[in-house]
C-alpha cells in the first residue's frame, strides 16, 4: 500500500501523547499549613496507582479513531504494478541534420549518414516525417505533405537520396532557429492535420553539438510541452583543433610604406593533445607550401598571438596555413592584400593651393594617402584648355570656375560616360553658364541670396547614397555648420533635379541632376571661409570621400568578412559602373542586377574580386570564429530552455518523469478512494466507543439493579 500524502501518517504519533501524560504520576510542590488541622495526628495518605490503566478497551477505541483520522487523511491506495506498455504510437518527426562547417571534421559526416539510415529504420507506416537541414539558416529538405505523398515504400528511399546530396557547407552553426522552425513545422502540422490523441511529436537532432553553436533564437520562444528532442551527437575521432584569426592591429594602417605584418591569434581547443603548431603561407594557385615557418606554442584551452611569415610579394592575395592538429577545416586564413588604388580628382578653378581662403587648400589636404586609396589632385583654370587624357581618368570633378566650351565638351561626354561631377555654383551669372552647357537646360537662372546673419541646413535626405554615412543620429547633425551666403536656384527649372538638402529659408542647398548615365551634383555655396564653415567641419572630409564612393571609388570598402555575411556595396545603386561582377574562391562569376546594394553570396571562404570597369576591389572571406569552438556543448545549455528529452526507440515507452509519475498516483487513489471506507471504520468506531463510554460512566446503584 502507498499513500498519496505520507506526511499525515506523522498524526498518528499524537496517540501515545494522552497515554505519557496519564502515566506520569505527579506530586505536590507546595504545602499549605492550617491552623484548624494543627491539633490532629498526622497521618500517611493512601495513594491509588494511577500509573495502573482503567478502561483499556475504552483507550483502544479512541487511539483506534485518532490513527483512523490520520489514515484517512493521507490517502492510502493500492499501486498496481503493470508492465510497460510497448505500443506503437503514431508520430510527427521532424528530422534536423547539422551541415555547419565543424561537421567537415574528420569522420564526423559519415557518421552522421550513417545515424540518418538507422533513425528511417525504426519509421513506420503510420508516422509523418519532415527532414530538414540547417547551417546558419534552416532548410526544409522534404516537408509533411510532401512526405504523407509519397507511397509508403519510396518515402525512406527519398529521404535518403535527399541526404546523399547534402555536403557540410563553411557557415556557422545557428542551433536555436534550427530547433525554432523544427517545433513550429509540428505545430503548424497539427493544426493542419487537426487533433490527434495518439500522436508523439519527436525533434530528432544530428549533431556533433559544439560549444560554438547559437542558441539566441531560443530566449524568445517557448517549447512546446508535447514536443520532446531526441539527441543524436556525433562524437569526434581527434581532439586537437586550432584555430586561426586575424588580430586587428591599427599601428601603421594609415601609412602605405608600412610593411608590418598582421598579427594572427592561434586557438587551441581545451581538450587538446596536442600544443606544438607550425604557421606558414601556402600559395592559392599551385597549394605549395612556403619554406618560412613559424613554429607556434598553444597549449589546451589557450590562444597565443604570433606575427604572421615574412613575404617578399605582399601585393599577392595571401593564404595562411596552420598545421599540427587533428582537423583543418578552419585551419587556413585568407588576408585580402593592401593593393593602393589610384584616385584622381580633376579640380577646375583658379585657386592657388597654398591659400587658405581657397577652397583647392581643402581639398588637397581632405583626399590624405592610405593604405587603401592613392589620391592624386589635379588642378586646371577652367579657362584654359584641359588635357582629355586628365578628364578620362579622373574618378570625380570639382568645378569651382567658368569652364570654356571645349572643356565642357569634353565634361559632358565625361557625365554621359556615368561619372560624377561636382559643380559649385560660385556665381550667379558664370556657373549658370557652365551649369546649362553641363546639363543641357538654356533656361536657368540664379541669383545671389538675401541671407541674415547666417543660414542653416534644414531637410536632408539621409536615404540617398551619398548622404546614407550620415543618416545616423550620432552622425547626422549639420545644424553646427554655418553657410554666410549661398546662390538661389529655382529647382523648377531643373524639372529632373532631386534636391539633397534645403537650407532652412527652403532654398535648395544640394542637388542631383541625371546626365545620361552620369551624375551632376550641385552645391549652390561653397566651404571656403567666406562662404560657409563646411570646410572646417566634421562632415567635409567624409563627404568628399562619399562623393568618390558614388562615383564608383572603393574608398571605404572593408577588405575582411566572415562566411555568411553581407557586403554592402553602396556606389552601385544607380548602377553608374557597367559590367559590375564577383569573381567567387572557385573562380565562379556573379553578376550584380541592377540597383543591386548586397552581396549575399559569401558561402565559401577564400579571395573575392569586385570586377568593374573602373578597376577591381579585393575582400576576404574567412569562417566565422564561433564555429571553431568544437568542444562538445553540455546538455544543459539546451535543457535551460524547457525542452524535453528522450532516448529514441522504434517503440512508445510512457515518460517516468517524477511529475507524470504523481500524477498517475493520484489517479489510482483517486479511482480506489480507500479514504471513504477508513471513514466509514471510522464512523463504527466512534459510535462503540461512545456506547462503551455511556456504559461505564452508570452509576454503581444502577448496574447493581440491572444485574439483578
Amino acid at each position: 500500500m502507498n499513500f498519496l500524502y505520507p506526511l499525515f501518517l506523522a498524526g498518528i504519533a499524537a496517540v501515545a501523547l494522552p497515554i505519557i501524560l496519564h502515566m506520569i504520576r505527579r506530586h505536590t510542590r507546595k504545602r499549605i499549613t492550617f491552623s484548624s488541622l494543627m491539633f490532629l495526628r498526622t497521618s500517611i495518605p493512601r495513594f491509588k496507582n494511577r500509573t495502573r490503566l482503567e478502561n483499556l478497551l475504552l483507550l483502544i477505541l479512541r487511539c483506534i479513531i485518532l490513527c483512523l483520522l490520520a489514515f484517512s487523511f493521507s490517502r492510502p491506495f493500492f499501486p498496481r504494478e503493470a508492465p510497460l506498455k510497448q505500443v506503437s504510437l503514431r508520430r510527427r518527426i521532424v528530422l534536423l541534420i547539422d551541415t555547419s562547417a565543424s561537421m567537415r571534421r574528420t569522420g564526423i559526416w559519415e557518421q552522421a549518414i550513417s545515424e540518418v539510415q538507422s533513425v528511417l529504420k525504426d519509421i513506420g507506416q503510420a508516422d509523418r516525417v519532415c527532414a530538414m537541414s540547417f547551417d546558419q539558416s534552416t532548410n526544409t529538405l522534404i516537408g509533411f505533405e510532401q512526405w504523407a505523398a509519397l507511397e509508403t515504400a519510396r518515402r525512406a528511399s527519398v529521404i535518403t537520396e535527399y541526404i546523399s546530396e547534402l555536403s557540410p557547407s563553411w557557415s556557422l552553426t545557428d542551433l536555436g532557429i534550427a530547433l525554432v522552425s523544427a517545433a513550429e513545422a509540428i505545430e503548424d502540422d497539427q493544426v493542419d492535420e487537426g487533433q490527434q490523441t495518439n500522436t508523439m511529436n519527436q525533434v530528432i537532432l544530428i549533431s556533433d553539438l559544439q560549444k560554438g553553436s547559437n542558441l539566441e533564437a531560443m530566449n524568445a520562444y517557448e517549447w512546446p510541452v508535447e514536443t520532446e528532442l531526441v539527441v543524436k551527437s556525433i562524437p569526434c575521432r581527434g581532439n586537437t583543433n586550432a584555430a586561426l584569426q586575424l588580430v586587428t592591429d591599427r599601428s601603421g594602417s594609415g601609412s602605405p610604406d608600412d610593411d608590418s605584418l598582421p598579427g594572427i591569434r592561434i586557438i587551441n581547443s581545451s581538450d587538446a593533445t596536442t600544443e606544438r603548431f607550425q604557421l606558414n603561407w601556402a600559395d592559392e594557385m599551385a597549394a605549395k607550401t612556403s619554406s618560412q615557418d613559424i613554429d607556434v606554442y598553444a597549449p589546451p584551452g589557450q590562444s597565443v598571438v604570433v606575427r604572421a611569415p615574412a613575404r617578399k610579394d605582399q601585393s599577392e592575395a595571401r593564404k595562411l596555413i596552420l598545421t599540427g592538429d587533428d582537423h583543418d577545416f578552419d585551419n587556413a586564413l585568407f588576408l585580402a592584400p593592401y593593393l593602393q588604388q589610384q584616385v584622381n580628382i580633376l579640380y577646375i578653378g583658379s585657386d592657388d593651393p597654398n591659400d587658405s581662403k581657397g577652397m583647392l587648400y581643402y581639398v588637397q589636404r581632405a583626399f590624405g594617402t592610405t593604405r587603401a586609396l592613392k589620391p592624386n589632385v589635379i588642378y586646371h583654370p577652367g579657362d584654359k584648355t584641359i588635357a582629355a587624357t586628365d578628364i578620362e581618368t579622373a574618378h570625380l570633378v570639382i568645378a569651382a570656375d567658368k569652364i570654356n566650351n571645349e572643356n565642357l565638351a569634353s565634361l559632358r561626354r565625361f557625365l554621359e560616360s556615368g561619372r560624377t561631377i561636382l559643380l559649385l555654383v560660385m556665381k550667379s551669372t558664370d556657373d549658370v553658364t557652365t551649369l546649362t552647357g553641363l546639363s543641357g537646360i538654356e533656361t536657368i537662372e540664379s541669383e545671389e541670396a538675401n541671407v541674415d546673419r547666417y543660414a542653416m541646413l534644414g531637410r536632408i535626405e539621409f536615404k540617398h547614397p551619398l548622404l546614407m554615412p550620415f543618416s545616423e543620429p550620432r552622425f547626422g547633425d549639420f545644424t553646427q555648420i554655418h553657410f554666410w551666403k549661398y546662390r538661389r536656384i529655382n529647382n523648377e527649372d531643373l524639372p529632373n533635379a532631386q534636391v539633397l538638402a534645403n537650407f532652412d529659408s527652403g532654398d535648395p542647398a544640394w542637388l542631383e541632376l541625371p546626365v545620361d548615365k552620369g551624375s551632376l551634383l550641385i552645391f549652390t555655396c561653397g566651404w571656403h571661409p567666406s562662404d560657409s564653415q563646411l570646410a572646417l567641419s566634421s562632415k567635409f572630409v567624409p563627404l568628399l570621400y562619399s562623393m568618390l564612393e558614388y562615383g564608383g571609388v572603393f574608398a571605404g570598402q572593408q577588405s575582411q568578412y566572415f562566411v555568411g555575411d553581407n557586403i554592402p556595396i553602396p556606389h552601385l545603386i544607380k548602377s553608374k559602373l557597367a559590367n559590375i561582377q564577383i569573381r567567387k574562391p572557385d573562380d565562379s562569376l556573379v553578376r550584380l542586377d541592377a540597383g543591386q546594394e548586397i552581396f549575399a553570396q559569401t558561402d565559401l571562404p577564400g579571395i573575392y574580386t569586385i570586377e568593374t570597369s573602373a578597376g577591381n576591389h579585393l575582400f576576404a572571406v574567412n569562417l566565422p570564429a564561433r564555429e571553431c569552438q568544437t568542444a562538445a556543448m553540455q546538455i544543459e545549455d539546451i535543457e535551460r530552455f524547457g525542452i524535453s528529452f528522450k532516448q529514441f526507440s522504434g517503440i512508445a515507452v510512457e515518460q517516468t518523469t517524477p511529475a507524470k509519475r504523481q500524477r498517475s498516483f493520484a489517479g489510482m487513489e483517486f479511482e480506489q478512494k480507500l479514504w471513504r471506507w477508513i471513514l466509514v471504520a471510522l464512523l463504527a468506531v466512534s459510535l462503540i466507543e461512545i456506547w462503551l463510554a455511556g456504559w461505564l460512566t452508570r452509576s454503581p446503584s444502577n448496574l447493581q439493579g440491572e444485574m439483578k
